[in-house]
């Protein structure tokens, strides 16, 4: 009882709990791959800060010169939003999709669009299908092996079976 009465008591602190921009920032400079990342994520998302896609998109850049993947992916990830907003990608209305089981599926702009926003919540199976979208490349989406593979690294990360099944056969 004791546990719980201090977990209420502590969770508004938790909740509320801000993170120190200016801190990031000074780290970010230093160096700091994930402080650059998270500070694009902050920016990208409006979270902490007012929304500046400009700004997100130049703090990931610099962690990806650092070397992180996970910037690498939300760069891919804002790059094919921005595309699908200026209507610069055309499936041709539709494209059809190798689905599991041997079953078939239509994945048109507007599906796209929901499994981007999907991934954007780092949800697993969408990570799966932009990747298998930048390996074989859809419509105006060339194919891009490199996005793929950290598409597919992410998607196994998070726990996609198939993710880690195509890896394996990559690294084949």
């Amino acid at each position: 009882m004791k546990k719980f009465i201090l977990l209420f008591l502590l969770m508004p602190i938790v909740i509320f709990a801000k993170v120190d921009i200016d801190k990031l920032v000074k780290e970010g400079k230093a160096g700091d791959k994930q402080a650059l990342y998270q500070l694009g994520f902050m920016y990208e998302n409006g979270m902490e800060v007012n929304k500046d896609l400009v700004k997100a998109k130049r703090y990931y850049r610099q962690a990806v010169e650092l070397g992180s993947e996970d910037a690498k992916l939300s760069l891919a990830l804002m790059d094919l939003s921005d595309k699908l907003d200026k209507r610069r990608v055309s499936l041709s209305n539709s494209v059809t999709v190798k689905g599991s089981k041997g079953l078939d599926y239509k994945l048109s702009v507007s599906d796209l669009k929901a499994v981007l926003q999907r991934a954007k919540k780092l949800d697993k199976d969408a990570l799966f299908t932009l990747a298998t979208i930048y390996d074989n490349g859809y419509g105006d989406i060339k194919a891009d092996s490199s996005r793929a593979l950290a598409l597919y690294k992410k998607a196994a990360a998070l726990g996609s079976k198939k993710a880690e099944n195509i890896l394996l056969l990559k690294s084949k």
